[in-house]
């Protein structure tokens, strides 16, 4: 691990070393080469600036009088050029540091009285500081423009966000501050008689709609000239995010139509993106991430090392944009159909001194049972017999487990008057002396850290990023955790007029230790079990039940490097002409290694096993793009090809029979060597696409595109998809009426409708082909056929249409959206089931059509806005609901499990289950009253002819007396919630900033299946005062709220009903965060410019009736059905608090 950290730290100093050394260069000799033919001093001063870091001060009025100049300079200075460029010119110039003052000779001068010359040659100077209004930060590379007199010019602001106008006459200066990103600010200031020193002068974020740049596909635009619906998280928002949060845990709550869900507070939990709704019935629905115009394909939930998005370090991204339409994401055609994020990092600032950013921060975990409390061992036996008894009792004969706490024989000899289950005897061999309360001795609180160190910087011809992180992260649980080490750099040089090069690399090294099933464990387990034998060594009870010191004494260590490196060239061949190539090339190694050591829960023996995986990707772009302005026309168009390649090895082995636990435990030591097994797997894909984009007089926008994919994933004849989409946006804001009747009111309006295509590949690589597998016959090899092919899979489609409303009123002090969609994916690929003649079951095929439809909201709103404080508020809400539109007939309905399947033309997600009236049975006399009513079935009884009080009450709906898994089970509920979002506060006061996010849901039910599988495994499971506790086994059945406790093996009262589905609508304060940014003036002209202290909390408290755990966490997967609406409480939810500090040099 350390070896691998110094390599990727050697590389990254290697690479960005020679950028650091190429700015120190071109910033202190300032070579240019520069090829002018009769042209005009402005020509020459404009093509200075472009190459250099110099800025000219002049009066337009002197420069109308200058001679024309011929130039052609190779590698010439900057003094050297303009002395022969002002040879024979009645004008002189003066430099001072990188500001050059232009100005008539003394000797052409008019002539002044004696009165007034001394004030017209005496001139005076006025500097000043810009600075970020809300981190009271400074701004680099600001541009100040100015007038003074007839003299007009521009200097731009240091990297301390200080400027200097020199040589001023007395009279008034006019001045406005502008930079990307923010509000220009326009003020004056008077010049009499002396050098004037201003306040400093402070820019806010741009909040206008107008003023912002988004990210699109192949591109950037702003938000006035964008057809589709895109949401933005911001660097400034990422800074909110939760200690250890992820590039994808960031977004969550944040934008309309994002459902973000992360599984728990595990270093390696897994974490689902769904943009508006499940797309794919097989296949994955999370969106395609692209980074830095790189898509990245481990975009799956899962938490593992395979999954390189983990590795994206938050401090070094700049923004995040979601894509949500056909307009928006068709230019990505065959893999857009779940939605497009793009994440842009960090990048060098042209005009900026080196400047160094470190961070830290520290933080303290807290797991959160959310008041859930396991029995002690006394409670448990007490609990364990009563429920054993009382059930064998009813019966008239014991069960295998029931053996192993009572005497049979003795048991039976009571009569009913006499039992008394809580006073009943125990054999001497049913219970353990140890009385363990194994959640307090498997957790913990850990402290976490993280570290960051940015440089960045540039010169006019070479911007520069380098970034180093580490962070060491650990669970709630003991033994999980994740460490990771990476970098990043990227640099763009101008290389000539015209032409720039540019490349991004990164790399990045993960190691993890995955103890996520523990609690799984602890429920296994009983709290009189004891941790130790007498003789220190772990206690092992049976083959079935596995102690959790052995759990975490086992290794489940995954590690993984990723690097991935980009360079392009881009050449603008003539205005508004360009060209663009670039090459990526991706490296993942990732290596999963588990021992299981003796006494793992099914199994006698330790065992071994590793997968190593190595991919390689490769992207090649290709793109030309031409925009001008005609007028009232603004045109672009845009073409490209794109050619990818993927490629990998996967090589598995295990082994069993070791000599010990501890030593011998290589793969050479093991008695048994068991698969040894190697696999490779290619994919590719070759695409032509292509967008055009017209607006007309700032009002109307019409916009295109179109993709062609094709992929090696299908057969031929079906290897190729078409993507096209349109939209129109108008910008109601702009029409005569509005600007002359609501300009004041309505400074924002714009309608906007989309259509088209979007595709998906979800498919294996080879699902096409029929496949073929080893075995063995008569201690032979044989090769036999092992997976059927489909050559007519096609392609999944989604048609989308949205149309949408961007408003922004008062100045854009309330702004938002509002929209709608309707989303219908046709082609889904699933299993098909196939006649058993053929010697397969099922066979991947096109078999369904699904619909999403919804409606998104958001709103944010400047409350106060002062001088020194503002204050903020943002809303969103989201509605989704997911539709099987058609399913062939030859698979009737798509069943997900017992507990949840889909018809043609019913939402997805929902329950099918038993209905109960809500209560338990709480007579006997009401039992024997139902049974007697039974005319139907074989036995005759209501259900087996057991029931007891206590027991669930369930509704005979088909009313044939008899309740039956045909006739009595019905829809009981949705997995999915009505409505879902986020909402959040600012306050900001000089260099105070407070910040709370909250998300919250409404309207989803989950079964908390916890209650549900230890109602019928008592004697076997560990039991808590909320469920055992709550039982009809410790509490009358008018008491109860939940069934009696069943010994192990009856699932009379766990079967799938509605009384096991909770309502886990709730809300939550994600995350609170108080920073504070020390006053600028307390650091002048030291190295040190700049800090910034901090505390943040996240997951303080949440708003729900849902009993278990979490009312999000804890799902088995993200695929649509049944998977994310099931919790399994195999790990709790934490609580964390962190203190960071964040120190700037210059």
């Amino acid at each position: 691990m350390i070896k691998t950290k110094y390599r990727i730290a050697k590389v990254l100093f290697c690479l960005g070393l020679p950028a650091l050394l190429m700015s120190h260069s071109v910033a202190e000799a300032q070579r240019l080469t520069i090829q002018i033919k009769n042209g005009s001093l402005t020509d020459l001063f404009k093509e200075i600036r472009t190459q250099t870091k110099y800025d000219f001060i002049y009066d337009n009025d002197v420069l109308r009088a200058a001679k024309k100049i011929n130039v052609s300079v190779k590698d010439g200075s900057v003094d050297d050029i303009l002395k022969h460029s002002f040879e024979g010119q009645s004008l002189t110039y003066t430099i001072d540091k990188n500001m050059v003052v232009v100005k008539l000779k003394a000797s052409t001068e008019e002539t002044l009285t004696d009165n007034n010359r001394e004030d017209k040659q005496q001139q005076f100077s006025f500097t000043g500081r810009v600075e970020d209004k809300d981190s009271k930060q400074p701004i680099a590379g600001a541009t100040v423009s100015f007038k003074n007199g007839n003299r007009k010019g521009q200097v731009q602001t240091d990297a301390n966000g200080r400027f200097t106008i020199p040589n001023l006459d007395n009279g008034t200066v006019s001045y406005t501050v502008s930079m990307v990103g923010y509000g220009a600010q326009t003020s004056t200031v008077s010049i009499k008689g002396s050098n004037v020193s201003s306040e400093t002068i402070q820019l806010s974020i741009a909040n206008g709609e107008l003023d912002q740049v988004v990210v699109t596909a192949y591109g950037q635009s702003k938000v006035r000239d964008v057809t589709g619906s895109i949401a933005r998280v911001t660097a400034k928002d990422l800074e909110n995010a939760p200690m250890g949060a992820t590039v994808q845990s960031a977004l969550q709550g944040r934008a309309a139509g994002v459902n973000v869900v992360i599984q728990s507070a595990s270093p390696t939990s897994p974490i689902s993106v769904v943009i508006r709704g499940a797309s794919s019935l097989s296949g994955s629905n999370q969106p395609l991430w692209i980074i830095d115009g790189v898509p990245d394909y481990s975009n799956n939930t899962s938490g593992d090392v395979s999954n390189t998005l983990y590795n994206l370090n938050l401090n070094d991204v700049e923004s995040i944009d979601i894509l949500k339409d056909a307009s928006a994401t068709a230019l990505y055609g065959s893999r857009a159909a779940n939605g497009v994020v793009i994440v842009t990092t960090r990048k060098g600032v042209a005009n900026m001194s080196p400047t160094i950013e470190f961070s830290t921060r520290f933080g303290l975990a807290k797991q959160n049972f959310n008041g859930f409390k396991y029995m002690n061992a006394e409670d448990y036996k007490k609990f364990s017999i009563a429920a054993s008894a009382e059930e064998n009792f009813n019966q008239g004969s014991f069960d295998y487990f029931t053996r192993q706490f009572l005497d049979e024989q003795a048991f039976f000899r009571l009569n009913t008057s006499e039992f008394d289950k809580s006073n009943f005897s125990p054999l001497a061999t049913a219970f353990h002396n140890g009385n363990t309360n194994w959640v307090k001795e498997m957790t913990q609180s850990p402290w976490n850290k993280d570290y960051d160190l940015g440089l960045r910087g540039g010169s006019n011809n070479l911007v520069y990023y380098l970034s180093l992180n580490h962070g060491d992260y650990q669970g709630v649980v003991k033994g999980g955790q994740s460490k990771q080490f990476g970098g990043r750099f990227n640099m763009e040089a101008k290389l000539s007029k015209g032409l720039k090069f540019g490349m991004n690399i990164n790399g990045s090294t993960r190691k993890t230790d995955n103890k996520d099933g523990m609690l799984d464990i602890i429920y296994r387990i009983r709290p009189d079990m004891p941790m130790y034998n007498e003789d220190g060594t772990i206690y092992t009870h049976d083959y079935y039940t596995e102690n959790p010191l052995t759990t975490l004494a086992n290794t489940k260590e995954g590690r993984v490097e990723n690097f991935t490196g980009t360079g392009f060239l881009e050449w603008e061949a003539f205005q508004g002409m360009i060209f663009k190539t670039a090459y990526t090339t991706g490296y993942l190694n990732s290596q999963n290694l588990s021992f299981n050591r003796r006494g793992t829960s099914y199994a006698t023996d330790a065992t071994r096993s590793w997968t190593n995986r190595r991919d390689v990707t490769s992207v090649w772009e290709n793109t030309a793009t031409f925009a001008r302005t005609f007028g009232k026309h603004d045109v672009l168009a845009m073409g490209g090809l794109s050619m990818e390649s993927f490629k990998g090895n996967e090589y598995k082995m295990n082994a069993s029979k070791f000599p010990d636990d501890d030593i011998l435990i290589n793969f050479g030591s093991a008695a048994v060597r068991g698969l040894l097994a190697e696999n490779y797997y290619r994919n590719a894909l070759i695409s032509q696409f292509a967008r055009a984009h017209y607006k007309y007089n700032e009002k109307y926008i019409l916009s295109g595109t179109v993709r062609r994919d094709g992929s090696s994933r299908f057969g031929p004849g079906k290897r190729w998809g078409l993507f096209p989409s349109g939209a129109f946006a108008w910008l109601i804001h702009e029409e005569k009426f509005i600007k002359e009747n609501f300009s004041q009111q309505l400074s924002y309006l714009k309608l906007r409708a989309s259509m088209g295509l979007a595709g998906s590949q979800n498919l294996g690589n080879y699902d096409w082909q029929t496949r073929v597998g080893s075995t063995t016959y008569n201690d032979a090899p044989a090769i036999v056929p092992s997976t059927l092919g489909n050559v007519n899979l096609q392609w999944e489609q989604a048609k989308m249409t949205d149309i949408g409303l961007d408003y922004g009123v008062w100045d854009e002090r309330i702004r938002g959206s509002i929209g709608y969609y309707n989303k219908v994916t046709d082609h889904l690929i699933n299993s098909q089931p196939i006649p058993f003649s053929s010697a397969f079951k099922n066979v991947s095929a096109n078999v369904a059509s699904m619909k999403n439809r919804g409606f998104e909201f958001d709103i944010t709103a400047d409350v106060l806005k002062k001088q020194d404080m503002k204050v903020s508020v943002d809303f969103n809400i989201s509605t989704n609901k997911t539709f099987l539109n058609k399913i062939n007939e030859s698979v009737k309905d798509l069943t997900f499990s017992d507990m949840m399947y889909i018809k043609e033309g019913e939402r997805v997600g929902q329950w099918y289950g038993y209905k109960t009236y809500g209560r338990l049975f709480v007579t006997q006399e009401e039992i024997i009253a139902l049974q007697n009513q039974s005319s139907t079935g074989a036995k005759g009884f209501y259900r087996d002819g057991q029931e007891a009080p206590g027991d669930l009450y369930m509704q005979d709906l088909d009313g044939d007396g008899v309740i039956t898994k045909d006739g009595d089970r019905t829809i009981i509920g949705n997995a999915d919630p009505k409505f879902f979002g986020g909402f959040g506060a600012t306050f900001i006061y000089k260099g105070l900033r407070l910040n709370a996010q909250f998300t919250y849901a409404y309207g989803n039910k989950r079964l908390w299946d916890l209650p549900r599988t230890n109602s019928g495994n008592t004697g076997n499971f560990n039991q808590s005062y909320q469920i055992g506790g709550q039982s009809a086994t410790f509490l009358s059945p008018y008491e109860a709220t939940l069934p009696r406790a069943l010994p192990y093996g009856n699932g009379k009262n766990s079967v799938f009903s509605d009384f096991w589905l909770y309502d886990a609508s709730y809300i939550r304060l994600n995350a609170l965060n108080l920073a504070y940014r020390l006053p600028g003036k307390l650091f002048g002209d030291n190295l040190l410019q700049g800090v910034d202290l901090g505390f943040q909390a996240s997951n303080l408290f949440t708003l729900t009736r849902y009993p278990g755990f979490d009312p999000q966490g804890n799902w088995s997967s993200s695929k649509v059905g049944i998977g994310m609406g099931i919790d399994n409480s195999t790990y709790p939810s934490a609580k964390t608090f962190s203190f960071s500090a964040k120190f700037t040099f210059k």
